[in-house]
């Protein structure tokens, strides 16, 4: 949410036109062109339209003939309420972490489960993670948890692709583009994406081989 935050201010100091509660329904195709997006608000025109939308782009994208093995993967995540110095490094531990913030608060997570767009949090999962967090830093057992939530990931199925996200132009749809698929690393691999993106839009060499993140005719 505080990187959130401070993206949202950050666009808005560079004029960007941000339309919150705005449902992209769908998109504007002629003559394999895109033309725009159909909204919840109405068209919105547009030679270049982006799809970016986590665990959602799945769904969105079927709308436009693609059939990415993008689902919401569900994630349950615990904060305890401690003070500046009980965690003092960041812990990643068998799929778990542990991360500390300036205020004291802990982070821990997380959870993998595959419940649909369903983000019901359950007792057993945040004891689970409070325990595994109280082995590796038993100072945290005098502590209590402020809160437990869920959160939706843009899983990618298919074990053979190694959790390699979807980045490149649709197949069959000349400016309709797609960044999806990142799993649990979607903010670290964001700035190497986005630049790769940012080079095939501009029909720049690409930084790196663009070819493992390709959208193929077989997904059409």
């Amino acid at each position: 949410p505080r990187l959130l935050k401070a993206l949202h201010l950050s666009l808005l100091r560079l004029g960007v036109d941000i339309q919150e509660h705005t449902e992209a329904q769908g998109f504007v195709v002629e003559r394999g062109e895109v033309r725009g997006v159909e909204t919840s608000r109405g068209r919105i025109p547009a030679e270049r339209v982006v799809v970016a939308a986590g665990a959602w782009s799945g769904a969105l994208l079927e709308k436009a003939g693609l059939r990415l093995p993008v689902v919401p993967i569900k994630g349950q995540m615990i904060m305890f309420r401690a003070v500046p110095g009980v965690v003092s490094r960041i812990v990643l531990q068998e799929a778990r972490y542990v991360i500390p913030r300036r205020d004291g608060r802990v982070l821990v997570g997380s959870t993998v489960e595959q419940a649909g767009f369903d983000k019901a949090i359950d007792e057993q999962a945040g004891s689970a993670l409070a325990e595994r967090a109280r082995e590796l830093f038993p100072a945290l057992r005098r502590y209590p948890i402020e809160r437990q939530w869920a959160g939706l990931r843009p899983g990618n199925l298919p074990a053979s692709r190694g959790g390699v996200p979807f980045i490149g132009e649709h197949p069959a749809i000349r400016g309709l583009y797609v960044i999806t698929g990142h799993f649990r690393n979607g903010v670290v691999m964001a700035p190497a994406s986005v630049h790769l993106l940012m080079d095939l839009m501009r029909d720049r060499p690409p930084w790196v081989d663009a070819k493992p993140y390709a959208l193929t005719l077989e997904m059409v």
